[in-house]
This record gives C-alpha cells, sequence and structure tokens, in this order.
C-alpha cells in the first residue's frame, strides 16, 4: 500500500478505547456476514431504531422557525466543504512530517540520532524521491476528494438540515427561534451560522481538543478504580459450565 493512501486512510478513520473492568459481561457475538454479501441496512436500521428511537413530529410553527435557522447553519455545500477541507489540509501538514518527528516518540536520544544520520526528510520527499508523478498523483487525488465529498454532500446536506431543524424545534420555543432567525439574518449571524462546521475541524479548534488528552488519561486510573468498586458491590454471574458439570474457563 501506497504511503499516500495510508495517509489518506488516516485522515478517514479515527477512534478511542477504553479498557473496562475484568468483571464486564463480554459484548454480544455478532455473526459474520457471508463472505461477499451485501450489508444488511435494514437490520442494521433496526438495531439503529433502538438506540436512536424515532421521535413524534415537533410543533409544526416552531419547526418551520427551525428549518429556517437550519438553513443557514447547514447551506448546501456545507459537508463537502467541511470535509474537503479538514482531510486535504490534513493530509497535506502529514506529509511534511519527517523522520525526526516520529523518532521523538522513542525519546530524545532517538531524535537526535535521526538527525544526525542525514536521514531526516519529509514523508513527501521520501516518496517524492521515489516516485517522479507523486505530486500529480496527489493533485489528482485532491481533486477526486473535491468531486466525491460535493457529491455526498448532496445526499447529505438536506437531511441534516431535516435532522437540525427537528431537534431545534424540540429544543428552543418559538420566542428563542424567532430570535435566533433575526439573529442569522445579520451580515455577522449569517456568516457564523455559514461557517459554524467549519470552525469544529479548524486547526485552533482540533489542537484544544487533542491537548486536552494528558490531563484527561490522568483521569482515567481514577475512574478504572471506581468501575472496579462498582462491581465489587455485586456478586459475579455464575459461569457457564461443561458436559461434566465444571466450570468453563
Amino acid at each position: 500500500m501506497r504511503i499516500s493512501t495510508i495517509a489518506i486512510a488516516a485522515c478517514l478513520i479515527g477512534g478511542t478505547a477504553v479498557a473496562a473492568p475484568e468483571a464486564t459481561p463480554k459484548p454480544v457475538q455478532v455473526p459474520p456476514l457471508p463472505k461477499g454479501a451485501p450489508p444488511n441496512f435494514d437490520a442494521m436500521f433496526g438495531i439503529f431504531d433502538k438506540l436512536f428511537p424515532p421521535q413524534p413530529d415537533p410543533d409544526p410553527a416552531r419547526l418551520a422557525l427551525a428549518r429556517t435557522a437550519a438553513a443557514s447553519m447547514w447551506p448546501d455545500g456545507a459537508y463537502g466543504k467541511m470535509m474537503s477541507g479538514f482531510m486535504g489540509g490534513t493530509l497535506e501538514h502529514a506529509m511534511q512530517l519527517k523522520t525526526s518527528d516520529f523518532a521523538a516518540m522513542g525519546g530524545k536520544a532517538a531524535k537526535t540520532e535521526t538527525a544526525a544520520s542525514g536521514a531526516d526528510l519529509s514523508l513527501h520527499d521520501q516518496v517524492a524521491g521515489k516516485d517522479p508523478y507523486f505530486d500529480r498523483r496527489m493533485a489528482a487525488y485532491r481533486q477526486l476528494v473535491d468531486e466525491e465529498t460535493a457529491k455526498m454532500s448532496v445526499v447529505i446536506d438536506p437531511r441534516m438540515r431535516d435532522g437540525l431543524a427537528r431537534t431545534m424545534a424540540r429544543q428552543f420555543d418559538a420566542r428563542q427561534l424567532a430570535d435566533i432567525d433575526a439573529f442569522f439574518a445579520t451580515p455577522s449571524g449569517h456568516a457564523l451560522a455559514g461557517q459554524y462546521m467549519q470552525l469544529w475541524v479548524q486547526p485552533d479548534t482540533m489542537r484544544a481538543m487533542f491537548m486536552a488528552m494528558p490531563e484527561m488519561m490522568k483521569l482515567m486510573p481514577e475512574v478504572t478504580q471506581k468501575m472496579k468498586a462498582i462491581d465489587a458491590k455485586f456478586p459475579k454471574p455464575a459461569k457457564p459450565k461443561d458436559d461434566k458439570g465444571k466450570a468453563k474457563p
């Protein structure tokens, strides 16, 4: 797999993992799909409906006001613009990372040794040195991402506007929604609403969330101990037994 492909995938995928107490029951085993079988969206949506139950229609008058606000907050092309800018910007910065940046995670000595070896090249320079068409290929990738996210935006934008409007119609009363619409109708309100989603993926916002991680990680040992203390208050579930009456491992 090419480094460029890995970098693109890294921009699309993210996740976190939190350790659970040992006594926590094992997750429900989901049977694998037959090889080559398409996903069963009906079954998936059935589970989704249980996690996020369908809500009754909100008050029509409040919904009408909320739709005006939602149209300002999520205009056509909002999703495509947000994702294209985020992925493109992240990839460009990722390709400028040097060998020493990765070596630094192994300690100061490793960083110094790498820099002294004269091999402190950026990912871009490493790949472009072997592939004379790398920059042109990446430009084509970027154009493809822009085009495809624009297509996705056509599908997602109206659905997000509808969901956002329905939620706002429940969360705010008619007076509040009228005030929100009035603010969004001003030049400043219009500018804020139109860029609201993009604010969440800007460098300063992303840095703020990431820089909070060390402090959040410091809380985890205490949280884990509290979870274990709660678990210790309750009898452990009986272990299943085999045909000879012995507890299964």
